[in-house]
């Protein structure tokens, strides 16, 4: 019933096996949305990311920008979003780069049943100085509820990094998630 929703995610995902470090990722995203009509809003957000497979020390970039509904109802929703705002990337041993940032972002939901969802997601941020800098990520998963606050999601996350700083990087990481959500109200 009010005009501003704020929503984060978080994700740490760090596998041992046999006592060798497979996987070290950390990122964490806070939006505020300030809606301006049934299917428009403003929005504030944070991006925070380290990887260190990705040699990434931590990439941080906040963006305004606008987002709008194309699909939104009971059932389904589908929004796009576009803002502008700046990145900065510290990568060992270089030191951190800063640029302009451009980003976009796509969300869809359907809901099979009133306890089952799917979603699916794709965001990009591009680096002004370098539109060949950028980061990817695209995720699908299915969500039933637990409670009436809390999912449980399984999901199928790709991260792709087009222009590591080495070589030796792999671009593109993709991770089976099992994952909680818990939703405010």
């Amino acid at each position: 019933g009010t005009k501003m929703l704020f929503k984060s995610t978080g994700l740490y995902i760090r596998s041992l096996p046999e006592g060798e470090v497979t996987t070290d990722r950390m990122a964490f995203d806070g939006r505020v949305d300030r809606t301006l009509s049934d299917k428009t809003s403003v929005f504030g957000q944070v991006l925070y990311l380290r990887d260190s497979f990705k040699e990434i020390d931590y990439l941080v970039s906040p963006t305004v920008g606008l987002s709008r509904w194309f699909m939104k109802d009971d059932r389904n929703e589908l929004a796009v979003d576009a803002g502008i705002g700046v990145v900065w990337e510290k990568n060992p041993p270089y030191p951190v780069q800063t640029s302009g940032a451009i980003n976009l972002g796509q969300n869809f939901k359907s809901k099979f049943t009133g306890t089952t969802e799917f979603t699916q997601k794709f965001a990009a941020l591009w680096k002004m100085d370098d539109f060949d800098d950028a980061l990817y990520t695209f995720g699908v998963g299915l969500a039933t509820n637990v409670t009436g606050s809390v999912q449980m999601k399984v999901e199928v996350l790709d991260t792709y990094k087009n222009k590591p700083r080495t070589d030796t990087v792999v671009k593109n990481d993709v991770a089976v998630l099992l994952s909680f959500v818990y939703k405010f109200d």
